[in-house]
Parts: structure tokens; C-alpha cells; sequence
């Protein structure tokens, strides 16, 4: 009897230690990925949220605890402004990965509109039922940016090869004549 108390215990011991380095595990991945990430639970609860997220939001990890996701991921269509349906609804109504449509602005706690892309996956048991989402999303604000000024040098430089075009057929006129 004491050998098998013995055993249980260990073994007891053995697992509470590997769910330890599984939670830290976790932790340090969530925490230094590069991505904002945010965690809820099933019902569309904040449970997590890394560096990244709580810059982009504004919002502080220990103020999101518990408070829904929609309070703190304000999303709206960069050219209307209307509300955007919240990815974590979107996981839960599918059950499979999700991606945000193009021209999405976050809105922050203190109102600055930052575009953003992201995606949304479930979070699942060893069942298979889901008991969470991952949400994961970045600042795209110097992309977009990049991708203006590209358009902006496409423009100048169709405006020029034009330019261009027209002053070598009046060049090209202009030698018949003389």
C-alpha cells in the first residue's frame, strides 16, 4: 500500500511539473511574439493578452481580464466606418481559422485608428470542442503607407513616360518639317 501511495505521488508530482513547464511554455511564446496576441475563452472573454496587443489596444493585460472582447478589439471598415463582426464570433460560428477582411482599422482606448490584418483560430480540448480563440494581428500602418507612396511613384511615372511619349513625336514631327 505504501509503495503504490508512493507511486501516485511521483507520479502526481511528475505531472504537476510538466503542466508547469507547459504553462511557461505558453507564457514565454505568448509574450515574446512579435504579433499582438489576444486569448479568450469560449464566450468571447479576454483571458490573455501580450505586449504587442496591450500597445495596439491601449488597453492594460490586468484591465482585460475577464471583460469582453469587443470593449477592447473595436474594429471598424477603414472606408465606412461601420462596425466590424468580431473575429472570435466568426471562429466560434465556423470552428475554423479566420482572417479579417482587407481595410480594417483597430480602434484604440484612446480613439487612434491604426489598420490592422489579423486572424482568429479555436482554441480546442483534447476532445476537439472549442474553449477559446487565439487571436493574433499586426499594425500595417507602414505598409499601407508603402503601398501609397508606390501607387503615388506609378502615377508620377505614367505621367512622365506620357510626357516622354509626346515630346519624341513632336521631336520625330518636327524633323519631317524642317
Amino acid at each position: 500500500y505504501n509503495h503504490r501511495q508512493k507511486s501516485i505521488y511521483k507520479s502526481l508530482l511528475s505531472a504537476k511539473h510538466k503542466l508547469f513547464e507547459t504553462g511557461e511554455e505558453f507564457r514565454t511564446t505568448l509574450y515574446s511574439i512579435g504579433d499582438a496576441v489576444i486569448t479568450t475563452d469560449k464566450d468571447g472573454f479576454v483571458r490573455n493578452m501580450n505586449p504587442v496587443a496591450e500597445h495596439l489596444t491601449g488597453w492594460n493585460e490586468s484591465d482585460t481580464k475577464g471583460k469582453n472582447l469587443k470593449e477592447v478589439f473595436k474594429i471598424v471598415n477603414e472606408d465606412s466606418h461601420e462596425e466590424v463582426e468580431c473575429p472570435v464570433d466568426k471562429v466560434l460560428k465556423k470552428g475554423m481559422i479566420v482572417e479579417l477582411a482587407n481595410h480594417t482599422l483597430l480602434i484604440s482606448k484612446s480613439g487612434n485608428e491604426i489598420p490592422i490584418a489579423d486572424s482568429g483560430a479555436p482554441i480546442k480540448n483534447e476532445t476537439g470542442e472549442i474553449i477559446g480563440v487565439v487571436l493574433i494581428f499586426r499594425d500595417q500602418t507602414e505598409e499601407r503607407r508603402a503601398e501609397k507612396e508606390i501607387k503615388n511613384l506609378n502615377r508620377v511615372y505614367a505621367l512622365l513616360s506620357n510626357t516622354n511619349k509626346a515630346i519624341v513625336r513632336k521631336n520625330q514631327q518636327k524633323e519631317l518639317f524642317d
